[in-house]
């Protein structure tokens, strides 16, 4: 099982961070995601059978994009 931890205060507001949280672990090979309390990051573990990082990072950034259109 692979981990990464992404910031995400850059690129989306608290509760924009909540609806990429709850989006992403609906993805295939996510296994767990977590809010790291007051820093805007998020905790990804994921399969790296099924995704990699690069993969994920591409789905948040699109996921953030999304939400300002």
């Amino acid at each position: 099982m692979g981990s990464i931890q992404m910031a995400l205060n850059d690129i989306a507001c608290s509760s924009c961070i909540v609806k990429i949280k709850k989006d992403i672990k609906r993805k295939h090979g996510i296994e767990k995601v977590k809010i790291i309390s007051g820093s805007g990051n998020l905790q990804i573990n994921y399969n790296e059978n099924v995704i990699n990082k690069e993969e994920i990072h591409h789905l948040i950034n699109k996921m953030a994009l999304r939400m300002f259109d």
